[in-house]
């Protein structure tokens, strides 16, 4: 599944990517930590904000679950665009760019599907005119979909990787932890360990600039390994309009408007 187009919704502030349903899997030989590279390739630019505000641009690099797949409207609903809403409501100058590719993953492409991985679509989030923050999201599909990240080494490298090149470039990244997807097909036991290592490393590693701690705010604090009810669209993995709500209203506006330094 490739990127989709983009489109301006109503909140100025915001650009939001329209992608396609996220791919499941089905049982497959987990993948080792030494497999991933990431090669020199040119990926299309990601379309930029109709204008760039004083505290510059923030983008999303997600995948379905920041694209609003399942929830009412699509990416209407979704989280970032409605956290652009919040920052137009309370005048916070920092321009919403969602660069959030359905089915996408941190390490490699969708098969079929250049330009896809987190890793590979930085080089043009990092192009985007005044770019400052880097919101890297959705970090589920590595550990779901085949072949199965089950090594949470590789994924740890990999996220080092994403950290330092922004860094080289003066940018922020700000890291969101994996919500849970107890009762989706592809959930594993193996899966959730990694999950909770990742989500740890994430946590206590002081690798990002800020962590946005969406498994805190939507799982079931009866089943840690669920969403909370209210907050499932359904599939167990993806939030439905009241989770997206909830994941907006929890991301500190001062976490994309930083009073000093990065």
């Amino acid at each position: 599944m490739g990127r989709a187009g983009v489109r301006v919704g109503a909140v100025t502030a915001a650009i939001v990517a329209l992608t396609l349903p996220l791919a499941s899997s089905g049982a497959a030989e987990p993948a080792a930590a030494g497999d991933f590279a990431v090669a020199s390739v040119h990926c299309p630019a990601v379309p930029p904000p109709p204008r760039v505000p004083a505290g510059g641009s923030t983008v999303v690099v997600g995948a379905s679950i920041a694209a609003g797949y399942r929830s009412s409207q699509g990416e209407r609903t979704a989280w970032p665009h409605l956290l652009a809403a919040r920052l137009r409501h309370d005048r916070v100058p920092v321009a919403i760019v969602n660069d959030s590719v359905s089915a996408a993953r941190l390490l490699t492409d969708t098969p079929g599907h250049p330009c896809t991985s987190a890793l590979h679509r930085e080089g043009p989030a990092l192009a985007v005119p005044g770019v400052r923050t880097l919101v890297l999201a959705d970090l589920i599909n590595d550990i779901q979909q085949t072949p199965h990240v089950y090594d949470p080494r590789a994924i740890e490298a990999g996220l080092r990787q994403f950290v330092a090149r922004a860094h080289a470039h003066h940018v922020r990244v700000v890291a969101g932890t994996i919500a849970p997807y107890g009762g989706f097909p592809a959930y594993q036991p193996a899966g959730e360990r990694t999950r909770r290592e990742v989500n740890a490393f994430i946590t206590h590693s002081h690798l990002f600039d800020a962590v946005l701690d969406f498994d805190a705010v939507v799982r079931d604090p009866h089943q840690p390994v669920r969403m909370r009810p209210a907050y499932d669209s359904g599939d167990h993995l993806h939030p439905s309009d009241a989770g997206q709500r909830a994941m907006a209203r929890a991301v500190p506006l001062r976490v994309l408007w930083p009073p000093a330094g990065r």
